[in-house]
C-alpha cells in the first residue's frame, strides 16, 4: 500500500468519527437554544396575559389562534403553586391537518385582585423532533461528504507536494544501477529533513559504485593472475611429461598432478563467475529463445557424452522466451544439462519439458531424493563424480534469483526434477 493510501486512510475514521461528535454537539445545541427561545416566548406571554387578565378580567377565558393558545381555569388555593412555572413538550390535534402537532407548554398559577386562584396554560407550536432529526441528518451526511472529500483532497494534494522530494529520491533509488552511468540527483528542497536524505542516499550511491568498481577490478585482476600462473604450470608439467627419461611411477604423479591443476583452474573460473553474478555484473541483457538453447546443448552434450547411450526426450508444448544476459543464460541451461548428464548411468534416460513459462530437466540416478536443503549450497556435493566441483548447482540458483526465476527440485517416478519457472 501506497504511504499516501495508508495516511489518508488513518486519517479517514478519525475525521469521521470527529464530525459525527461534533454533529451530534451541534444538534443538541440547536434542539436546546430552540427550547430556551421558545421558553422565553412563553414567558413573555405569561407576563403579558397575566397583566391583562388582572386589568380586565374578559381576558380570563381561553384563546386559541393559528400558533398559539392559552388555557385559563379557576384552582383552590391549596392546588395553585404561584412561585412555580411548569416547561412540558405535548401536542395538540390540528383540524385543519388534521394530525397531532408538537407544542411547548407553560403551566403557572396567578391570583387576582378579589383573592381567587388560577391555572394559566400556555402552549405554542414548536419544531417537530423527528423532522429536525431527519433534517439534521441528512443536512449533516451531505456536509459530511463534501467536508471529508474536501479535507482529504487537500490532504492528499499537500501531502503529494510536501512528499514530492521523497517520490523523487524513490524514483532515483529504482532506477539507480551500479555499473552504468547514472544522472546526477537533482532533488531541490527546503526542508532539512530531505536535505540530509539527499546527501545520504547521494553517498550511499557513491560508496556502492566505488566498491562495485573495486570488485569488478580484483575479479578481473584475479581472473588473470591466477590463470596465467596455472596455465604455465600446465603447459610446464606437458612438456615434463614429453621428456622420455620420465618413469612410469613420474608420469603418472604428472598426471595427477595435471589433473589437480585442471581442477584448480575449473574452480577457479567458477568461482570467479559466482562472484561476477552476485556483483551483477552482467548489465546487457537481450531476448533469449530457450528452445533453440536447449536444442543446440543438447547436441554438443550428446556427442560428448555419447557413450552413456543415454535416451534423450525433448517436449515442447511452447515457446519460452526470457530477457537476460545471453552468457548467463547458456551457463544456467548448460550447467543444469551437464548436471543431467554427469549424474546419470549407462543407457538411463533425460526428459525436458518446454513451456512458454517454464523449463523441466529430469534426469535418472539414484533411487532416492536429493537433500534439499543442501541441493544449491556451495561444494555441497552428493555424488563422488570426478567431474563435479560441487558449484554447478550454486551457480544455477545465483543466475535464477539474479532475474527472479524460481528454481525447484522434486524426485518423481525414480527422475530427478528440476523446474525453471519465468516471469512473464
Amino acid at each position: 500500500m501506497k504511504l499516501i493510501r495508508h495516511t489518508l486512510r488513518s486519517l479517514f475514521v478519525p475525521v469521521l468519527v470527529i464530525f459525527t461528535v461534533w454533529g451530534w454537539v451541534f444538534y443538541l445545541m440547536v434542539l436546546h437554544e430552540v427550547e430556551d427561545e421558545t421558553d422565553d416566548t412563553l414567558e413573555n406571554y405569561k407576563e403579558i396575559i397575566i397583566r391583562s387578565a388582572l386589568a380586565d378580567s374578559t381576558m380570563l377565558e381561553d384563546h386559541v389562534d393559528i400558533m398559539s393558545r392559552y388555557y385559563i381555569r379557576e384552582v383552590a388555593g391549596e392546588e395553585a403553586k404561584p412561585d412555580k412555572d411548569e416547561f412540558f413538550d405535548s401536542t395538540v390535534y390540528i383540524e385543519i391537518e388534521k394530525e397531532y402537532e408538537p407544542v411547548r407548554v407553560l403551566r403557572t398559577y396567578f391570583m387576582t385582585a378579589d383573592n381567587r386562584f388560577y391555572e394559566l396554560t400556555i402552549a405554542i407550536s414548536t419544531l417537530e423532533k423527528e423532522d429536525m432529526i431527519e433534517t439534521t441528518v441528512w443536512s449533516m451526511l451531505v456536509l459530511y461528504i463534501l467536508l471529508i472529500g474536501c479535507v482529504l483532497l487537500v490532504i492528499h494534494l499537500g501531502f503529494r507536494r510536501s512528499l514530492k522530494p521523497l517520490y523523487t529520491l524513490l524514483d532515483r533509488l529504482k532506477n539507480f544501477q551500479v555499473g552504468k552511468t547514472n544522472a546526477p540527483l537533482v532533488n531541490p528542497t527546503r526542508i532539512d529533513e530531505f536535505k540530509i536524505l539527499n546527501e545520504a542516499v547521494e553517498e550511499s550511491f557513491h560508496r556502492s559504485s566505488d566498491l562495485y568498481n573495486r570488485q569488478k577490478q580484483f575479479v578481473e585482476n584475479a581472473a588473470h593472475e591466477l590463470q596465467t600462473p596455472l596455465a604455465i604450470c600446465l603447459n610446464k608439467l606437458e612438456l615434463m611429461s614429453e621428456n622420455p627419461d620420465c618413469t612410469e611411477a613420474q608420469l603418472q604423479e604428472m598426471a595427477e598432478l595435471h589433473r589437480t591443476l585442471s581442477d584448480i583452474i575449473r574452480l577457479n573460473k567458477t568461482l570467479l563467475l559466482l562472484t561476477r553474478i552476485e556483483n551483477n555484473q552482467f548489465p546487457d541483457t537481450r531476448e533469449i529463445n530457450l528452445n533453440q538453447l536447449v536444442r543446440h546443448m543438447t547436441e554438443d552434450f550428446s556427442e560428448i557424452y555419447e557413450s552413456k547411450a543415454l535416451d534423450l526426450q525433448i517436449r515442447e508444448e511452447g515457446t519460452l522466451l526470457c530477457t537476460m544476459n545471453e552468457s548467463l543464460a547458456s551457463t544456467l541451461v548448460a550447467n543444469l544439462l551437464k548436471n543431467a548428464y554427469v549424474h546419470n548411468y549407462e543407457g538411463g534416460s533425460i526428459e525436458i519439458s518446454i513451456t512458454a513459462t517454464g523449463l523441466v530437466i529430469a534426469n535418472t540416478d539414484s533411487d532416492k531424493p536429493l537433500d534439499v536443503s543442501l541441493l544449491f549450497s556451495r561444494f555441497a556435493r552428493q555424488s563422488k563424480h570426478h567431474e563435479s566441483t560441487g558449484l554447478g548447482l550454486a551457480i544455477v540458483k545465483s543466475i535464477a534469483d539474479l532475474y527472479s526465476i524460481r528454481i525447484d527440485y522434486r524426485y518423481e517416478s525414480g527422475m530427478h526434477k528440476f523446474m525453471l519457472f519465468f516471469q512473464k
